[in-house]
């Protein structure tokens, strides 16, 4: 969250000539790039000596009326630029900034503030500049937070690819080349087809209310506008969760028939020849609801649902634990009582592609090409809805533009509905939808509310804690994360912990599985519960972590080296020494640890075959390419177990004709349920090919192939990995993360992180090294700049696009990155003996947080503010974080 800057210095200094001007513009953004500002500033001052000739101070960001701050320039000329002169002319315009208030921009008290710290910021500037009196620690306040080139380190062992695998040189992902030309082909790359139609859908907007009737006779006037059709038009079941269990029991309507639940909910689809075509029309559909009167307060967020103590939407699926010794426990007097909240807003699966599908109908059925982490659950969903069998469907994905969960079930809605205009018109459909639409139709991460109460040793012990928490469902509870039991104990004896949780039904859409889902929540409640009692009892939080982990934990020897590598003490040291020597720049370092556990579940088909002519080798596997490299990695596998070269295999699209049955894409273990399901096929055909290669053992690969043809060997083979066979394991983990905060304006720098992950024994380190970084980045967005606005009044999602919804750039990236893979390690119960990295990391970025509240208490002591805890709320935007430093005008001071 830098801050881009414009500066342009014409300074002759006297006494060489009288005059001096001195221009500046400041940008203040939510994220370092590609985002419009808060508040725009743009100063030029003309001084005589140290009088004040002329000044132009103007402001964007304000209101759409205000430019020029008159009163202040008038205030400013003819004064000296002195602590009496910056007083009088920041009084001056506070009063002259009345910021308006449209959401989502950022509160009109922050605006203000911001625009007062610029004026500031930029006489700061000029006093250094021209070397008027200026004391040391107020310097770097004048100055932008200077972002060096980013740099990234990562050490991992060199020789265990040759070692493990034999593979005489590194393997880049397969498809890298291709995805980084613009040759890799997605769902929509596929070319148009004669007669396709684009469909689009009509989307619900007043929430609580019943559907009466549809108006689409404007719509259908529209030039190109096929038909539009409804819930009515579906003739099997109006249910894209078609698979229901404990945890996901409810219905989910491909379109609304009753009800709104949530503002931007499905209720029809609009087809046209164009893609604007139906763009239009579906925003042409008029929508005419029951005329009873909606009353109901719209509760958007789980926040809202907790304020409002609506106990009437609190579902009681409880997921938590009571520790074994928790009703035993003895607290004595001499315990000290921590009690706090925490409070974590959902994320967006923002993705390379929205959701897509494209639908052409067959003699025999139909062909589906979605971009799905779930081919079953689709092929089951569109059956069912159609009423056709599932032998009827052929879905097919070469690969999706990135997944994070959001196109798992939720991709099963849009499928549904392609689906069903293509069997209704009998020809091709393509359904695209735009960012707005994808944002508001599909759910997000969970978000969560938090209330815990612990009673802990003057050292930091726990010896009782307990914790409630709501976990935002959206409109109903389908996919509550059941099982994040696991994760929330972290490396910490838990025997004397309660764990209560509950789901509150909001007015959004249905929230779903968002990378590391649960997981993520529960490691950021612990640990902030952890920090909290290492403030209150004024506790190293290190040492804090170490009292409440058991003695024989692997984290313990692991947190000491890390520690060692990292140079966390001088580097501790340093920070404390810069904070004291600048008042408007302060910077934090945290660590945290992480024990994540990885438990494998459903099954999942590999099918190998070998072209006996030149020996080449196909795979196509159950598992969905979405960028985390599971293609590579199946093929390195082949590779080696088959002793040829991974050029001569390719991987081709995945079918629900070779992988049945197969689970959705997720929980970071598809990649390893592929490579044993290649494995075991390959060991099958070496196992054929065996005798033949007795018979002639010094023949070439290919040679070899085509004397196993001549003799009437199967050189296709197919296996399935089962889940239930294979024991879980734990990943272990550290992370540390410095920050800079600058303090004028709320905007953060993240100066370097250190992550520690055991990958155990990887097949592919680079690979493996990316999913960390990527994960680690997707935290950094939840926890810094990815911010969900509702419209309270209509539960409308107002940042619903890039220009207001804001995920890290390349600017938001840590400037200094180092990952290390933990050397010398196996995993003996994980398949090839590596372990997952696609999630983990994701729930080590809450370290940023915790760093970012070490700069904040550091400025709150400069500024006079009381010692107390601060609850930071997440997403710790620059808006949110500025109301905890304590500024005020009045100590915006030259000297």
């Amino acid at each position: 969250m830098n801050m881009n800057k414009k500066l342009l210095l014409n300074v002759i200094l006297p006494p060489l000539y009288p005059s001096v001007y001195v221009y500046r513009t400041f940008k203040i953004m939510p994220r370092a790039q590609n985002a419009h500002a808060y508040v725009n500033g743009a100063f030029l001052i003309k001084l005589e000596g140290s009088e004040i000739i002329s000044s132009n101070i103007c402001f964007g960001g304000i209101d759409p009326q205000f430019t020029h701050a008159l009163k202040t320039e008038e205030f400013l000329k003819g004064n000296l630029l002195t602590n009496e002169t910056i007083q009088g002319a920041l009084k001056t315009l506070a009063a002259e900034l009345n910021p308006d208030w449209v959401l989502p921009d950022a509160a009109p008290d922050y605006r203000k503030n911001l625009a007062l710290s610029l004026f500031y910021k930029f006489t700061l500037q000029v006093a250094s500049v021209l070397r008027f009196p200026l004391k040391n620690e107020y310097k770097s306040g004048g100055s932008v937070l200077n972002r060096a080139i980013s740099s990234g380190a990562q050490q991992y062992e060199t020789n265990q690819q040759q070692e493990q695998w034999s593979l005489m040189k590194k393997i880049p992902k397969i498809e890298a080349l291709y995805q980084t030309s613009g040759e890799a082909k997605y769902i929509n790359d596929l070319p148009t087809l004669p007669g396709e139609l684009y469909a689009a859908f009509v989307l619900g907007t007043k929430v609580h209310a019943n559907i009466a009737s549809f108006d689409a006779e404007e719509a259908l006037q529209i030039p190109g506008v096929i038909a539009f059709y409804t819930a009515k038009d579906i003739p099997g079941v109006n249910d894209f969760m078609p698979v229901k269990s404990e945890f996901s029991p409810n219905v989910e309507e491909v379109f609304c028939s009753g009800r709104i639940l949530y503002h931007g909910q499905p209720v029809g689809l609009v087809l046209a020849d164009t893609f604007e075509a139906a763009q239009k029309a579906a925003k042409t559909v008029c929508i005419h609801y029951s005329t009873d009167t909606v009353t109901e307060t719209i509760l958007p967020t789980v926040k809202d649902v907790a304020d409002a103590k609506r106990h009437d939407r609190v579902v009681n699926i409880d997921y938590g634990f009571t520790g074994q010794s928790y009703g035993e426990a003895t607290i004595p007097e001499s315990a000290i009582h921590v009690s706090g909240s925490y409070e974590s807003g959902g994320q967006y699966h923002y993705t390379m592609e929205t959701q897509t599908c494209v639908c052409l109908p067959l003699e025999d059925g139909m062909e589906v090409h979605t971009a799905t982490q779930a081919i079953t659950l689709t092929q089951i969903a569109i059956s069912q809805m159609l009423s056709v069998p599932e032998n009827s469907l052929n879905v097919s994905v070469r690969r999706i533009g990135g997944g994070y969960g959001g196109k798992a079930s939720r991709a099963v809605q849009v499928a549904c509905a392609c689906a069903l205009a293509c069997h209704l018109t009998k020809r091709p459909v393509r359904l695209v939808m735009t960012i707005e639409t994808n944002m508001a139709v599909v759910g997000k991460r969970y978000g969560v509310v938090s209330n815990y109460t612990a009673e802990v040793t003057p050292e930091g012990r726990i010896l009782r804690l307990h914790n409630e928490f709501l976990h935002d469902a959206g409109c109903n509870s389908n996919e509550a994360p059941d099982f994040m039991q696991g994760y929330y104990g972290n490396c910490y004896n838990k025997d004397m912990w309660c764990v209560v949780s509950k789901t509150a039904l909001t007015d959004s859409a249905s929230n779903t599985w968002c990378r590391a889902p649960g997981s993520t929540e529960a490691y950021a409640m612990i640990e902030s519960i952890i920090e909290h009692i290492a403030y209150v009892t004024e506790s190293d939080p290190l040492a804090v972590r170490l009292q409440n982990m058991p003695n024989d934990s692997p984290m313990r020897p692991l947190l000491q080296t890390f520690l060692a590598d990292i140079e966390y003490d001088r580097r501790n040291g340093e920070i404390a020494q810069f904070n004291l020597e600048n008042r408007w720049r302060k910077r934090g370092i945290a660590i945290v640890p992480m024990k994540y556990p990885v438990g494998y579940f459903g099954t999942l088909h590999a099918l190998v075959s070998i072209y006996h002519t030149d020996g080449t080798v196909a795979i196509t596997h159950g598992g969905i390419e979405m960028g985390q490299g599971i293609n590579t990695r199946a093929a390195q596998v082949a590779a080696k177990v088959l002793g040829i070269p991974v050029e001569k295999i390719a991987i081709k699209p995945t079918t629900n004709l070779t992988a049945p049955n197969d689970f959705c894409t997720q929980a970071s273990i598809t990649s390893e349920a592929v490579a044993h399901s290649v494995l075991i096929a390959c060991e099958t055909l070496l196992e054929r090919i065996a005798p033949v290669r007795q018979q002639h053992p010094d023949v070439s690969w290919e040679k070899l192939t085509q004397l196993c043809h001549s003799q009437g060997v199967d050189l296709c083979a197919t296996a399935m990995y089962n889940g239930v066979e294979i024991p879980s394991y734990k990943v272990w983990a550290l992370s540390c993360a410095e920050i800079e905060l600058d303090v004028l304006t709320g905007c953060v720098l993240l100066r370097r992180v250190d992550i520690l992950e055991d990958a155990g024994k990887t097949l592919n380190p680079e690979i493996e090294i990316g999913q960390i970084e990527g994960a680690f980045m997707m935290g950094v967005g939840l926890y810094l700049t990815e911010a969900l606005i509702y419209d309270r009044a209509t539960g409308e999602l107002l940042t619903n696009r890039s220009w207001n919804y804001r995920p890290p750039g390349a600017k938001d990236i840590p400037v200094d990155s180092r990952i290390r893979l933990l050397q010398n390690t196996i995993n003996p119960t994980g398949v090839q003996r590596s372990k997952a990295t696609g999630e983990p990391a994701v729930n080590m970025a809450v370290v940023v947080l915790f760093a970012l509240r070490n700069a904040i208490n550091a400025a709150r002591t400069d500024a006079g503010m009381p010692r107390e805890w601060i609850p930071l709320g997440v997403p710790c935007t620059p808006d949110r974080i500025l109301r905890h430093l304590g500024n005020v005008y009045d100590q915006y001071l030259l000297h």
